[in-house]
């Protein structure tokens, strides 16, 4: 009987063997599978908790919510389920299952199954191994496919000469398990690999699932992905012009940390998320319509697009226009020019322009001092100083503004005498 379960706290140990015993009461068995095993045996601190039930997962999943006091979310097209407990941790519920593969890239087709048909399905070894939750046996090991050899031995095995071409993200997955565990690929898998990679069959995944991954990959690697990738032929496979570019990300990294403590980091660390950064450097070699056909490709919303394109055309034109002035731009036209461009890209494209150049020294500028400079006054003194309803509040705002970046107005009390030097020039 094994003990992994037991470096689990008491409470998610109750969830489970309620999960168990629920399963039995269906006729059915319940057991924890996959990443949630392999981060047993590894002492991850956070573990996820997969359990897959041989019967009906979706009744024993929602058996599970009410009796744990929590919401059931069901996916019934791959007999899936997410309960969230009240204390907001998630339990993935998944009917036990085979798939199958009709083309090479397309989601499979779900049939029911059992255990051993449901771990043969994975991706990697290190992935196929389970524990009982049973009340007869609660705990024992299951390991069919030798995975706990294979994380012992820090190899990442696919499970079968076709599982690249099945589900090409797999490519993706594997350096990425590589990278975050330092292991090395089996040679067969790495050839079976290099097959899927030079074959083109990354091209018959939607783009959803491959920038799925890519989030993964950059998320923990932002350096070393990238690198990765285009070693393995994988970044120009996504989309031809991608490149790795070392220097300039290891500066993104250390604007990145420079922004989130600056007095501005606040509001930066927030957003963007720091892999949609990584992707324009890699782009950085794209024209803009190439990469708008990138951000198509992969499904990027508005916001997630933004320092893809922004870091293009847009951040060009402003930095054109402040290093062409005959001398050092005011405050205000610095943040006049970078206002309207992504904050993201603007790390993009201070770390493509270098670290330490007159562009990046911008950035830091606008970020740290200028971004989220305001008039003291509002619109209602400015309605008591005279000043009449309409678009002429709006005005002197910009103008009271604009004297504040550039130190004209450091008080409300000089903006006030501003206000009224400007009224009566006009009369008003």
């Amino acid at each position: 009987m094994s003990r992994l379960l037991d470096k689990l706290d008491a409470e998610k140990r109750d969830w489970l063997h309620r999960c168990g015993q629920m399963a039995v009461t269906r006729g059915g068995r319940a057991f924890l599978v996959g990443g949630s095993v392999r981060d047993l045996i590894l002492g991850t601190d956070q573990v996820d908790l997969d359990v897959v039930i041989e019967g009906d997962g979706m009744d024993v999943a929602q058996d599970l919510a009410r009796g744990l006091g929590g919401n059931l979310t069901r996916h019934h097209a791959f007999q899936t389920a997410v309960v969230t407990t009240a204390n907001g941790s998630r339990i993935d519920v998944t009917t036990a299952r085979r798939e199958e593969y009709k083309r090479p890239g397309q989601l499979p087709q779900i049939v029911p199954g059992d255990l051993e048909s449901d771990l043969a399905r994975r991706d990697f070894t290190i992935n196929t191994m389970a524990i009982s939750l049973s009340e007869s046996d609660f705990g024992a090991f299951i390991d069919p496919h030798d995975g706990r050899l294979d994380l012992e031995a820090g190899c990442i095995r696919a499970m079968h000469p076709r599982s690249f071409a099945d589900d090409p993200t797999r490519v993706l997955r594997a350096l990425r398990f590589s990278l975050r565990y330092g292991y090395r690929i089996e040679d067969k898998s790495e050839e079976w690999m290099n097959e899927a990679i030079t074959g083109g069959y990354l091209d018959t995944v939607s783009g959803e699932r491959v920038c799925k991954e890519l989030r993964l990959m950059f998320t923990e690697s932002p350096t070393q992905g990238p690198c990765r990738l285009e070693v393995a032929g994988v970044l120009p496979a996504v989309y031809p012009g991608l490149r790795f570019h070392r220097e300039v990300l290891n500066g993104l990294q250390d604007l990145i940390e420079w922004g989130q403590e600056a007095k501005g980091g606040a509001s930066l660390a927030a957003k963007p998320e720091g892999w949609l950064m990584v992707l324009g450097c890699c782009a950085m070699g794209l024209s803009s319509q190439e990469r708008w056909n990138l951000a198509r490709q992969l499904r990027l919303s508005r916001e997630e697009r933004a320092p893809l394109i922004d870091s293009g055309v847009p951040w060009c034109q402003a930095t054109s226009l402040l290093l062409g002035a005959s001398s050092q731009p005011p405050n205000s036209m610095v943040e006049r020019a970078l206002r309207e461009i992504d904050r993201g890209a603007l790390l993009v494209g201070a770390a493509i322009a270098g670290v330490d150049s007159a562009e990046a020294e911008m950035v830091r500028i606008y970020l740290d001092q200028l971004h989220d400079v305001a008039a003291e006054l509002d619109g209602l003194e400015l309605k008591k100083l005279g000043v009449p309803q309409g678009p002429l509040v709006g005005e002197i705002l910009e103008r009271l503004r604009t004297a504040k970046l550039d130190g004209k107005a450091p008080n409300a009390s000089i903006e006030r005498r501003l206000v009224k030097s400007w009224l009566a020039e006009n009369q008003l």
